[in-house]
């Protein structure tokens, strides 16, 4: 089969950022100036592309990824716009899987701002470009940005271009930028969106300017020499020592080779607004971000590679060097209204075609897929097949019911029915990229109105369950209350709005709750049962203690595997499955029950979710990190081909080791978050009072807005000091020691529950002028004066 265009040729990448930072505006004129579409859509009149749900358009914000595709210069960029509010950062999460690079959008007035450094962090393997925008408002400084992106996100950076600007009556206008690979001088015209006058640098009048690109040239020079010694040799040798006659190929190939490998942060600018700056991100993203061939390899479960993963110029990447082999990762599911369930994946490795056979490795399920399409925002486009590094979408009539987010699907890239040559090779159960997904802190009640709306409201959380992880829907055993969780205030809203205004069910939704949970004090004593019909399972449940867990489980969280045991995670509670090595069965030649291994342990999965869920004896609230360990002298009958058997012997063990263990054994969690406070000097005394007093929060530190403590910022503010940057008169001011004007960053520790509706008390203590920050931290034991709060509610 022809492939359409190389790897080579292909990006997939990001939109990352802050929430108001630009994004969508940005992604806009990305589609524009590629030529796929025909007038800029625009966030605040609601006609954007990719921000199509009513919500978003609504509110002006973005909510869920959208992927487009358009080319440029040759060369074709799968793209996602991700959300930048923190209720959504999984959709940043899952996004970040199958991306092999991304563009890091920054706001030039704010600056470095905390979702920023959240999105930066999390991203910390993936190559990054910078894109400071809004460059054209009063206030915005660029050099500013890019000392606090030094500081804060320990990042060399390189000047691949700088703005300029022009005399107005107002002031200093941006204009445009000036290319320091190029040597050029890029003016746009406000009133013409093609027109961009370019001029040689050398050839201005202007001597600031051309003093700004000579030490800009040295200072990107200096920085790529740190580690290219390729670029050092053709400085010295064919630029006779002259920072002005390196040519722009080998510039931008050292550039790129620095990205690739996380050496450096090349930075581009402009005003997406003011369609200023926009090609030059696209040629950025073109020359310094990797194309598949070139990206990190993707995390998998090592025990089903035998050796070095490889990269084939057509195949994307070889597993144990299977060409026949078609593997992709489920990243996102929809549900539309005509075209039904479509799962969104990237391949990695093989040719997936319409029609063929896949097998999903997570459940041991197998399933024909139907038309595949690959979307533009909203807009689907039916295609034939996805090639290796593509992005695209699965349809099917049973897909909904054998597809979740964070599946890896393998099939045979040539035959439609080849699984079954595949299912003998150890890749048949390869997992690609493994999420987890984040515990949610906030919770609703959901009840149907009348009993016969009961159905409807349940198909309407399970279609938003199954597109957004992150929600999790439980039932309170004690009220008998259906309980919709998820990651914020926020995140609750716009779920609310679905189920009443998109999905049509039916439902009262009650105020928001912060989620609370329940751990086991100690473990529990292992019970066995052997029943006459063969099956034989000992179990025993016992607490998690963070820091083993933490040495045990990769970055990732995937399934750890270790010469005696395997770890599965049980959804989004901390919880897993700890499977012990059957010895019985390892030690055949092939394994000899008719219930395959995988089927087993989804058995006692879904087991212990229901059990866990179930909850504690304190207050009924689900458990939170637990281990339930499984022996390994299970056995089952050889011919057993049902699971039922073991869910009802795995349940009744796990309820009693639970009933057994005595009340005082039981402690209640609630959600614990870092809390990050930005407050002028005046208003520190009421802010840190209503803090620690009205809302039992630990202060941690208090700093100066502009530096971060830690143990690289040292070196990095060094780093910041020797770097060149452009005049910038906000940079000056950001120096000046005026308490009065200065802002100071409170961090802090703060039980969630305190924190509600924080917003409108900082707001009427620092008249407006405060900001704060929250990022779950982690599940906490309530104090004795928080459990009595609790037991008064």
């Amino acid at each position: 089969m022809k492939i359409p265009f190389p790897l080579a040729r292909l990006r997939n990448i990001g939109i990352i950022a802050h929430i108001d930072a630009g994004k969508t505006t940005t992604t806009e004129r990305l589609l524009y100036y590629a030529g796929k579409i025909s007038r800029f859509g625009d966030v605040h009149t609601g006609d954007t592309i990719t921000d199509f749900l009513p919500q978003e358009r609504a509110r002006g914000i973005t909510i869920q990824n959208a992927t487009v595709s358009l080319p440029w210069n040759k060369h074709v960029i799968n793209l996602i716009d991700t959300p930048g509010h923190m209720d959504f950062f999984y959709e940043v999460m899952r996004a970040l899987k199958v991306l092999d690079g991304c563009v890091v959008v920054m706001d030039a007035v704010a600056g470095v701002q905390s979702q920023t450094e959240t999105c930066w962090k999390f991203a910390r393997k993936v190559p990054k470009i910078c894109f400071i925008n809004k460059m054209d408002r009063v206030g915005a400084g660029y050099s500013r940005t890019l000392m606090e992106l030094i500081w804060k996100l320990n990042s060399r950076v390189v000047l691949v271009n700088i703005p300029i600007f022009k005399k107005t009556q107002d002031g200093d206008s941006f204009c445009g930028v000036l290319d320091i690979v190029n040597q050029k001088v890029m003016k746009w015209d406000l009133n013409d969106p093609e027109k961009i006058d370019i001029s040689d640098v050398l050839d201005s009048e202007n001597d600031s300017l051309i003093e700004q690109y000579t030490k800009c040239r040295q200072s990107m020079v200096d920085t790529l020499s740190l580690f290219d010694d390729v670029l050092v040799k053709s400085f010295l040798e064919h630029a006779d020592g002259d920072y002005l006659k390196l040519d722009s190929k080998t510039l931008n190939e050292s550039i790129r080779k620095a990205t690739i490998q996380n050496q450096v942060t090349p930075i581009v600018c402009g005003s997406s607004f003011k369609n200023i700056g926009v090609q030059p991100l696209l040629d950025s993203i073109i020359n310094y971000l990797p194309s598949p061939l070139e990206a990190v390899f993707p995390d998998v479960n090592k025990d089903v590679i035998k050796g070095p993963m490889k990269r084939d110029d057509k195949l994307g990447i070889l597993f144990n060097e299977n060409k026949d082999l078609c593997a992709a990762l489920a990243f996102k599911i929809i549900h539309d209204p005509i075209r039904g369930t479509m799962v969104f994946v990237r391949i990695y490795s093989g040719i997936l075609k319409n029609g063929h056979t896949v097998h999903n490795t997570t459940t041991g399920k197998s399933f024909k897929i139907g038309k595949l399409v690959r979307m533009n925002a909203n807009i689907p486009e039916e295609i034939t097949h996805l090639n290796a590094g593509e992005i695209g979408v699965i349809t099917g009539s049973t897909i909904s019911e054998n597809i979740s987010t964070g599946d890896t699907l393998i099939s045979h890239s040539i035959k439609k029915d080849g699984l079954k040559t595949l299912s003998r090779k150890p890749e048949f159960n390869l997992k690609i990229n493994p999420m987890i997904t984040p515990p949610p802190v906030f919770t609703v009640s959901i009840e149907p109105r009348t009993l016969g709306n009961k159905k409807s409201m349940e198909d309407a959380l399970h279609i938003l369950t199954v597109e957004d992880p992150s929600l999790h829907v439980s039932h309170d055993a004690e009220s008998g209350q259906i309980l919709l969780s998820g990651m914020g205030e926020l995140h609750l809203q716009i779920a609310k709005n679905r189920l009443l205004n998109e999905l049509n069910a039916e439902v009262e939704v009650g105020k928001v709750m912060v989620s609370y949970k329940e751990i086991i004090n100690k473990g529990s004593n292992e019970i066995t049962i052997q029943n006459e019909n063969g099956y034989k399972f000992t179990i025993n449940v016992s607490p998690i203690e963070e820091e083993k867990l933490a040495s045990l489980l990769s970055e990732d969280g995937s399934n750890l595997v270790t010469e005696n045991e395997t770890w599965y995670p049980l959804g989004s509670d901390n919880n897993y499955l700890v499977m012990e090595k059957n010895i019985k069965y390892a030690l055949e030649k092939e394994w000899p029950l008719q219930l395959s291994y995988e089927s087993i342990v989804n058995s006692l999965i879904s087991s212990s979710v229901v059990v866990l869920q179930h909850g504690g004896k304190r207050r009924n609230f689900p458990l939170y990190s637990c281990a339930v360990k499984v022996k390994g002298d299970w056995e089952i009958p050889i011919d057993t081909t049902s699971p039922m058997e073991i869910l009802s012997i795995s349940r009744s063990i796990l309820s009693k080791t639970l009933t057994d263990l005595p009340e005082e054994e039981y402690s209640v969690l609630e959600p614990s978050m870092n809390l990050k406070v930005l407050v002028n000097q005046k208003d520190m005394g009421p802010v840190i009072q209503d803090l620690t007093g009205a809302r039992s929060c630990t202060i941690l530190s208090i700093e100066e807005d502009s530096l971060t403590k830690d143990e690289n910022a040292v070196e990095f503010q060094k780093i910041a000091h020797d770097q060149y940057l452009p005049p910038d008169s906000t940079l000056n001011m950001a120096r000046l020691e005026n308490d009065d004007i200065s802002k100071k960053v409170i961090n802090a520790t703060a039980p969630l529950k305190a924190m509600m509706a924080y917003s409108n008390k900082l707001r009427s203590l620092t008249q407006g002028r405060g900001e704060f920050y929250m990022t779950y931290r982690g599940m906490e034991k309530l104090t004795q004066d928080r459990m009595n709060s609790l037991d008064d509610a």
